[in-house]
């Protein structure tokens, strides 16, 4: 029987100008007021707000995850409003208006654009856990465990890419929510009986703590 992976996840609290304060009109890459997340050093989504009509470019991000790796993403663009990142970042490297999804082609921001997140508690994920795929039968048993009194809405969530070798212009796999680890605000856990390719946890809203295990019958590695 394989051990059971732990991992221990909240969201840390900033603002809308943490990353970028009110960055004027430009195609060249947004001039950084910070490069590191607020509070908590773990990953978590971004939030890019705009003051003009930016529906007609990307944001492309480049940062690091929580392992220290690089990881991109092109964030489509709002018009006078904001959107949220794809992926999750502990550091931010740089942003940069693009006209292309796939490939940095600078492009001009309509106005002030202004990255970074949530007041009261964003978003955010964990690292994507891989599963051993070849064990029959699969058997995969996750829990989320709610720690302290702080308030938190979190999600088990599934993928069947595998994270470290996605198709040529994919970006991130595609996740999918656990059908009963859902929305949940108290502890709770639950089975996967057939074969996917990696889990995570996602906090979807609050501060709180939750405590994330995973463990899965059989011996050996994907």
């Amino acid at each position: 029987m394989s051990l059971p992976n732990v991992t221990t996840f909240n969201i840390g609290t900033g603002n809308i100008t943490y990353i970028v304060n009110a960055a004027a009109a430009t195609s060249s890459p947004l001039a950084l007021a910070t490069t590191i997340m607020p509070n908590f050093p773990l990953q978590q989504r971004v939030i890019a707000s705009s003051v003009g009509n930016d529906s007609g470019i990307f944001f492309r991000i480049v940062g690091l995850n929580q392992a220290g790796f690089t990881v991109t993403e092109f964030l489509a663009g709002t018009n006078a409003t904001f959107a949220q990142s794809n992926l999750d970042y502990s550091k931010i490297i740089s942003i940069q208006g693009s006209s292309s999804s796939t490939v940095l082609i600078p492009a001009a921001t309509a106005n002030s654009v202004s990255v970074g997140v949530s007041t009261t508690g964003g978003q955010g994920s964990t690292m994507w856990n891989i599963m051993n795929w070849h064990v029959s039968p699969v058997n995969i048993e996750l829990s989320g465990v709610t720690v302290g009194t702080q308030g938190v809405t979190w999600t088990a969530q599934y993928t069947y890419d595998d994270p470290n070798n996605l198709p040529a212009g994919i970006f991130f796999p595609q996740p999918f929510n656990h059908p009963t680890l859902i929305n949940q605000t108290g502890s709770l856990d639950g089975p996967i009986n057939d074969p996917v390719t990696a889990v995570r946890l996602l906090i979807a809203a609050g501060t709180g703590t939750v405590r994330f295990t995973v463990i899965q019958a059989g011996i050996g590695s994907p």
